[in-house]
């Protein structure tokens, strides 16, 4: 996109006033000062998305003195997203509002009557007719093609989307190392934008144990949430973290996910580690010998990096999904990404 261009200038102050007001509702005065956008287009911008069902106008503001004004937010009903997660055993269907809301989810499985399932809930959450930006696809399309959806689809990972749901409403995880540790062990991480890291859980951390991509000794084949179930006979994460035979297993691999973890914090410079998915529910201890074994290959200079637990747990990937979908079509996080980009370049420049 040419920023230069009047036209193209109108659609970035427009993606700006929804981006603003997804964060929090304001005034247009608010609005003209914060984006240092004049009051004449920010009325504008605003009207026309009042028009259109994205921004609803609310109540008046009579904190401050003189006129009262108006207080602007996103309209949450304007529209929504889809998103559907795949895992071998079943899908996960959810729709979302301009928010980011989750307004509906099933769990159906992921068998030959897939398709049915999905054209149900599809059926079932647009009887009122709303306007549907797209949808978000936690697997591949090999999973489900696009040509399904009369919409335009994103394909992710577990850990890109998880991320997405942790990171919502907080400012201090943008340096933050992603890891989806479930059935399959994923990594992501934001900085400069989120990045899947599809190589993590095929990092080589001992020999001898085949792996399903074909490699040896790979950290999903020895330590993964499948692996350890294998190895322990507990087919479920409730039992394999709460009986002592479960927990002496992830005891066991405590050395390999720590040797992984010091890898991918000197190649990318992370500060924190955050454990997401079902192996998240692991006890305290289980974090703290990670983290100490962790410690021990650190340089000293490296040794601040601390290991966390997700929040959100199941939540964070079903939010983290819908919001995928809303910054790739409704929002378009990446277009103002990229002229922060060019401002930070800039700047630097002169």
């Amino acid at each position: 996109m040419d920023f230069s261009r009047p036209d193209n200038a109108r659609k970035i102050n427009r993606l700006k006033v929804l981006d603003a007001l997804r964060k929090r509702d304001m005034s247009r005065a608010e609005l003209s000062r914060e984006l240092v956008i004049n009051k004449v287009s920010v009325s504008e911008i605003t009207d026309s998305l009042i028009k259109e069902g994205f921004v609803a106008s609310g109540a008046l503001d009579n904190t401050t003195q003189g006129r009262p004004a108006t207080i602007l937010s996103i309209e949450k009903n304007g529209g929504r997203v889809f998103s559907f997660i795949f895992s071998n055993l079943n899908v996960v269907a959810s729709a979302s509002d301009l928010k980011g809301n989750v307004l509906r989810y099933e769990r159906f499985p992921n068998d030959d009557n897939l398709g049915e399932y999905i054209g149900s809930f599809i059926n079932k959450m647009t009887q009122d007719n709303p306007r549907v930006f797209g949808v978000t696809v936690i697997g591949s399309e090999k999973d489900i093609p696009k040509d399904v959806f009369p919409w335009p689809v994103i394909y992710k990972t577990r850990a890109e989307a998880q991320a997405k749901g942790e990171m919502e409403g907080r400012d201090d995880l943008g340096n933050t190392l992603f890891v989806s540790w479930g059935d399959e062990i994923e990594a992501s991480w934001p900085k400069g934008g989120m990045l899947s890291i599809p190589t993590f859980g095929h990092m080589k951390v001992t020999n001898g144990i085949k792996c399903s991509c074909g490699g040896d000794g790979c950290l999903s084949a020895v330590a993964s949430g499948k692996a350890i179930k294998e190895t322990t006979g507990i087919n479920q994460y409730r039992r394999l973290l709460t009986e002592e035979k479960g927990l002496l297993a992830i005891d066991d691999i405590a050395s390999a996910m720590a040797f992984a973890f010091s890898e991918a914090v000197q190649a990318t410079g992370a500060d924190s580690i955050m454990i997401m998915g079902e192996m998240s529910l692991m006890p305290k201890d289980l974090y703290a010998s990670i983290q100490d074994k962790m410690i021990m290959t650190l340089p000293p200079e490296r040794r601040s990096v601390t290991l966390i637990k997700s929040e959100k747990a199941d939540k964070a990937l079903l939010e983290g999904a819908g919001l995928i979908a809303l910054d790739e079509f409704f929002y378009h996080r990446e277009i103002l990404d990229k002229l922060s980009q060019i401002q930070i370049n800039s700047s630097f420049l002169s």
